[in-house]
């Protein structure tokens, strides 16, 4: 079923899975985390903290590891992402959920399509359950050992209709440049992120309470996962996990209960 438009601007699907998708409950920040493994100057906990940096992530000696969270109550878990990892293209993964002493998702070991360092597992529909192992394997990984500095696991929350067509995605970096005397330069690339804006046109006034709450969220400083299309098979690469900002909220349609609103994500560094 191809996308229905709305008013010329916003792709609209309910089967295609082409809705844009947000992630804001991050179970990673409040559950118990138990690894299988870890070094002693990266443990596990290090996956609550918003940074992403290889030297505050999770790292677990050799090339199979596991992280069990346990939220302390029901959580409807949709989708689980690792970011800015050292993983391989070969790498796999599995996730289980258990409500009380009944598993009642398997995905069973999967390929993990890591892609710029980024793999997302998305459910076909949000799985109830309070305990959830993550099992990663990665045979090829020349390190010797699995860093994994950001992830995210929980619900995902999709507006009822898409962003824009106009919505953009660019690039932001840092480097040191010499310039010799005869015009030479000379880079230096010290760090470079990508930046998505999300505009969208079209969110209904019943939307606005989740919107406002994501924001909030984003002032923290907390991470927010951001799926452009949670459907593409190139999901893992297009997905942004970071810091997020809004400018107004306005009314696009008049008196009509639309309002519009231009959402900025940056990847966390």
């Amino acid at each position: 079923m191809e996308a229905i438009l709305d008013s010329g601007q916003c792709p609209i699907t309910d089967s295609t899975g082409r809705l844009c998708a947000f992630g804001c409950d991050n179970a990673f920040l409040s559950a118990r985390l138990t690894a299988s493994a870890f070094m002693p100057d990266l443990p596990v906990s290090n996956l609550a903290t918003p940074q992403g940096a290889p030297a505050t992530a999770w790292r677990a000696p050799g090339r199979v590891a596991s992280v069990t969270i346990e939220p302390g109550g029901m959580v409807d878990w949709r989708c689980f992402s690792l970011h800015r990892t050292n993983l391989t293209a070969t790498a796999q993964w599995s996730v289980k959920i258990w409500r009380g002493a009944t598993l009642v998702h398997d995905s069973r070991l999967l390929a993990a399509d890591v892609r710029d360092g980024q793999a997302i597992m998305m459910l076909d529909a949000a799985t109830p359950g309070d305990r959830v192992t993550i099992l990663i394997a990665d045979a090829q990984n020349p390190d010797g050992f699995l860093s994994i500095p950001l992830a995210y696991a929980g619900p995902l929350w999709q507006p009822q209709r898409n962003m824009a067509w106009s919505s953009g995605e660019s690039a932001e970096s840092g480097a040191d440049t010499i310039t010799s005397l005869s015009g030479v330069e000379y880079v230096t690339l010290r760090w470079q992120r990508r930046v998505l804006r999300i505009e969208h046109q079209s969110l209904g006034i019943e939307e606005l309470p989740q919107i406002r709450a994501m924001l909030a969220l984003g002032r923290t400083g907390a991470n927010i996962l951001f799926l452009p299309d949670p459907g593409a098979g190139t999901r893992s690469g297009d997905a942004v996990f970071g810091r997020i900002e809004a400018g107004e909220i306005t009314s696009s349609a008049g008196a009509a209960n639309r309002r519009a609103l231009t959402l900025t994500i940056r990847e966390r560094l």
